[in-house]
């Protein structure tokens, strides 16, 4: 008998909204210290209430591996029945407030790391017009916010390259441009524009792997036939700009970064294939039912995200 039918066929003995969420949990944060600090519980709860659970379903749910901890193939059968237990509460809080009428409760959203500059001014905005909405905001690298995304934890997810093995519903609603940057007082910044092989041959800082920015770096060049100096990477577009102010090599990073996060010392250079566009797009895992306030969102994002933007920048 499979795992989860050996759940469904225990009758009362079934696991604890508690238990399914530190399932959750581990399956996120791979530490049961990084759980109990997360859940607010302590260690040795979280212990005592993972043992219950292997002991209920027959089979350990979990094993350690080095440092980390692993689910077991039985710890993930419960973390996608978890999942989706989970996901019909949500749907049914959405069915009350799609009957309420009413547009509250909390947007959870995750974004990759360049969205953190933009993002505020558009949730700013947002909450003005509903403020009894509260935002559970999660900002990391691309890799990340894929993993958030296949687990539907999320209204919404916010990036411009979507997964291929995901069924998303996608909405584009902003351009992003890629560009070089060097240092202020840089040679190249007396040239017109420069060509992809020359900027080969000087030291690069890049954003570190599982980074979209990186990807698409990297990508260029190579189908162009050229490869990069990696000098130093960095897993922060804040601290990419100091370190190229520094004079530690050039860089590739989103037009936003600069546009919301001015440095002096950084200068956008001209170069040919540059500035590489792709669209912001508001993503949602297309087996999470929209909520009221999830609709009202992606309306407003449509509707005034670029506009708020764009006199963001003019100011």
């Amino acid at each position: 008998m499979k795992v989860i039918d050996k759940i469904l066929y225990m009758g009362v003995k079934q696991p604890t909204i508690r238990q399914l969420q530190l399932i959750q949990a581990l399956a996120r944060y791979r530490s049961l210290s990084v759980v109990a600090e997360k859940l607010f519980i302590s260690q040795p709860s979280v212990s005592i209430q993972l043992k219950n659970l292997s002991e209920l379903i027959g089979l350990p749910v979990y094993q350690i591996q080095g440092r980390m901890v692993e689910l077991t193939d039985a710890g993930y059968a419960i973390l996608r029945s978890a999942n989706q237990i989970f996901q019909a509460l949500d749907n049914l809080q959405t069915d009350i407030d799609n009957l309420q009428g009413v547009v509250t409760g909390t947007l959870s959203i995750s974004v990759v790391t360049t969205a953190q500059y933009f993002l505020p001014l558009l949730l700013a905005a947002f909450n003005k017009r509903y403020p009894q909405v509260d935002v559970k905001l999660e900002i990391g690298n691309r890799d990340m916010v894929y993993a958030r995304l296949r687990e539907h934890q999320d209204d919404f997810y916010l990036f411009s390259q979507i997964p291929e093995d995901v069924e998303v519903v996608e909405t584009p609603f902003l351009t992003n441009e890629l560009v070089v940057v060097v240092p202020e007082r840089h040679e190249l910044t007396l040239l017109p524009s420069v060509s992809l092989a020359r900027l080969s041959h000087y030291p690069f800082i890049l954003r570190e792997p599982g980074s979209g920015t990186r990807e698409v770096t990297l990508k260029l060049f190579q189908q162009h036939g050229f490869n990069l100096r990696e000098k130093m990477t960095i897993a922060s577009s804040e601290a990419i700009k100091q370190a190229v102010a520094a004079g530690l090599g050039i860089s590739v990073l989103s037009r936003f970064s600069l546009d919301f996060g001015i440095l002096p010392g950084v200068k956008v250079l001209e170069v040919e294939h540059f500035p590489v566009r792709s669209q912001w797009r508001l993503v949602q895992n297309a087996n999470r039912k929209p909520s009221l306030l999830a609709q009202a969102f992606q309306q407003f994002m449509l509707e005034n995200g670029g506009e708020i933007l764009l006199n963001a920048v003019r100011k």
